[in-house]
């Protein structure tokens, strides 16, 4: 970037504005991706063409084959979140949504008539699950839940033994895994670890500099319980960072290890719970991305600095992404761009309480291939992943070959005939097939159903008022914030993949974005005080409380405590179910596009056919008669132990085994567990699953 002008009055942004990072057993990594998954076309390492959704293999910039997946040694690489600044011209003028500008800031750029000789990045990791609430609690999110937050309960405390205040010193020093800021460089080589070992250091902006901070009360378990059982090693770090040579930020998260405690003459807490199981870690992890930029004025003979401020990013370590080529149908994106659509004025023209319609605008036509067809897709693409008869595979690829040229009444779909109405409620939300998605809903839904705003996207495409196609509107930033969440599961929060139900909530961003020059879908951080530490007390609180906390009142570790503890065990459990609240013995899938059911392996196509489907997780400990109970580890200290064994759907022109695949084909690749087949859909379970 070239900004000459002196006139020129700048905003400078981080994006993704939340990206995403996610465990791997390797020291290595790849990139996250930074293309929305199974749409558009690009190259990968191999020369091929493939769609988007690959992470990216950070040596080509390209990409990655199946042989980019895992380390000569057969462990899973690391997902490294990356991070940019871009510049926006300020027009004085309230921001609207998309800018469609943003210009990239590296070392080396100038900026109003100075070279950006630095970017000094400050990142902040904790993990809180322990500390946190309860989240397995059969209340419905949106009705049942979030009233319980509104009137200022709580769903009650992991690890009630520990204390009953989450606001206590000594159970946050217990139950907190926080190593602390670290900082970096854009000229530094790195990595820099968040481990126990690794010195504690952020910006100070007083002194301009980088400086250590040897009083920080860093915690680790190891700290505090001596009888740890560590099935894959000791878990004392929650990853690393870099910058590349243009002075990008590179995150890289843990490396998927969980571990319990216990009284000194007993074992550990067996993992009886899908999600909330009390005397255990994981090193998964969230907390702030910060950044200045350092400018120098190659007129001034004193070598003078300017310093500008850069709007902050969120970074977020979760489950690997085992699929990651695999749209959701409703992704995280989905949750959080409806949220702003509805209660945040992010789009007036889309919906506003003002409006002739008093929400959304009947006028308004959504663009095709960018607000409709991603839901078309991402039905096709799910079937890879799940036991569908040939019949309905072949119905879902129908679906995916839906185009902007076509009679809504006359494709497969007959308009809406067959898509689920969120407005409907009960009505429809407890109604299966033949309505779509085929997919378990919500906490205390029975089906997945589209939001409110794809549903009204699809309403405005079966009555012929859409656009068939428009340019690009978002600027490369904006870009990066919608391909980081897309390629995230949303829809069903149980408590979900990555982000939980929270992603809906307004009070979890800056809500005053068309002023404060960092525009829409940042958290709203907590401000840390580095610069008045207490080595016996620790710096982090019980954080972010939904609908309690007040404004910019999320610190590091209060997205990942609403996830599962560890994640292995609602990873493995959520393979498939009967409906929620159980309404009959067919099972359906929990989240098939990044938890797969039933894969066509790609050791098994002869000639370009398929082979028989197996599970996904399968092989010795996964036995079971019941059919609820298949595909999933039977004791979860196996997925504990074994996960990084799964193999990865990628499709087929990603596969550099040697061998042809074919463009429209997904398929599993460097598995290293053993394989049952599957059974075609509908499966029937043999008895309720147990509460």
């Amino acid at each position: 970037m070239n900004i000459k002008k002196q006139d020129q009055s700048l905003t400078f942004r981080i994006h993704p504005s939340i990206g995403i990072a996610r465990v791997g057993n390797s020291p290595e990594y790849y990139l996250a991706p930074e293309t929305i998954a199974g749409l558009g076309e690009e190259e990968a390492s191999n020369g091929q063409k493939v769609s988007g959704g690959l992470p990216i293999d950070p040596k080509t910039g390209k990409p990655v084959t199946s042989n980019n997946l895992r380390d000569n040694t057969g462990a899973l690489k690391r997902q490294a979140a990356r991070f940019r600044i871009f510049a926006y011209r300020d027009s004085g003028k309230s921001e609207v949504y998309p800018t469609g500008k943003g210009e990239e800031i590296c070392i080396g750029s100038t900026v109003n008539g100075k070279k950006v000789k630095d970017i000094i990045w400050t990142v902040h990791l904790a993990n809180k699950k322990a500390n946190g609430y309860r989240q397995e609690t059969g209340l419905s999110v949106e009705r049942s839940l979030l009233s319980f937050y509104q009137n200022g309960g709580n769903p009650g405390l992991r690890n009630r033994k520990e204390g009953e205040d989450p606001s206590n010193p000594a159970r946050i020093r217990k139950l907190v895994i926080d190593p602390g800021p670290r900082a970096i460089r854009g000229t530094d080589s790195g990595p820099i670890a968040f481990d126990s070992r690794t010195p504690v250091a952020c910006y100070d902006n007083k002194q301009n500099a980088i400086v250590e901070l040897p009083l920080y009360p860093k915690h680790f378990p190891a700290d505090h319980f001596s009888n740890l059982y560590e099935p894959n090693g000791p878990l004392d770090s929650l990853g690393d960072m870099e910058t590349d040579s243009h002075g990008r930020l590179i995150v890289a998260g843990g490396y998927g290890k969980a571990s319990g405690w216990a009284e000194p003459d007993s074992e550990p807490n067996p993992l009886t719970e899908f999600v909330d199981n009390d005397g255990w870690f994981d090193d998964t992890s969230d907390g702030s991305v910060n950044a200045v930029i350092v400018l120098e004025d190659p007129k001034s003979k004193k070598d003078k600095i300017d310093i500008q401020t850069v709007n902050g990013a969120w970074v977020v370590t979760a489950d690997p992404g085992f699929a990651p080529q695999t749209l959701n149908v409703v992704s995280l994106w989905d949750d959080m761009y409806d949220s702003w659509i509805r209660k945040m004025d992010l789009q007036p023209e889309i919906y506003s309480d003002t409006s002739e319609d008093g929400g959304f605008n009947s006028k308004f036509k959504p663009v095709f291939h960018e607000h409709i067809y991603p839901i078309f897709r991402a039905a096709q693409l799910q079937r890879w992943n799940t036991n569908l008869p040939t019949m309905a595979a072949d119905a879902h690829d129908a679906v995916a070959s839906i185009k902007a040229e076509d009679d809504p009444g006359k494709t497969i779909l007959a308009g809406l005939a067959y898509i689920r109405d969120p407005n409907k409620g009960d009505a429809e939300s407890k109604m299966g097939a033949p309505l779509m998605p085929l997919s378990l809903g919500d906490a205390g839904k029975s089906f997945l159903s589209p939001t409110l705003t794809q549903y009204f996207f699809l309403q405005q495409w079966n009555d012929s008022k859409y656009k068939k196609e428009e340019k690009n509107r978002l600027g490369p930033g904006e870009m990066l914030d919608k391909a980081s969440l897309m390629n995230c599961q949303g829809g069903r929060f149980t408590p979900g993949i990555e982000i939980s139900f929270i992603i809906r909530m307004r009070d979890l961003y800056r809500t005053d974005w068309q002023s404060n020059g960092g525009g829409p879908f940042r958290i709203a951080g907590k401000p840390m005080d580095y610069a008045h530490l207490n080595p016996t007390m620790p710096l982090l609180t019980k954080g972010y409380v939904p609908l309690q906390s007040g404004e910019n009142a999320v610190e590091p570790g209060d997205i990942c405590k609403f996830m599962a503890v560890p994640w292995q065990t609602d990873y493995n459990s959520c393979a498939i179910h009967t409906t929620e609240p159980n309404i009959n013995l067919t099972l359906y899938w929990s989240w098939p596009s990044e938890r797969p059911v039933a894969v066509y392996r790609a050791i098994d196509v002869n000639g370009g056919e398929l082979g028989e489907q197996v599970y996904s997780v399968r092989g010795p400990g996964t036995e079971n008669d019941n059919p609820a109970l298949r595909g999933r580890f039977q004791d979860s200290e196996y997925m504990v132990k074994h996960w990084s064994k799964i193999g990865i759907i990628v499709q087929g022109t990603a596969i550099g085994d040697g061998k042809e695949y074919s463009f429209d084909q997904f398929l599993e690749v460097e598995s290293q567990l053993d394989e049952p087949p599957v059974g075609p859909w509908p499966m029937k379970a043999t008895q309720q699953e147990p509460a």
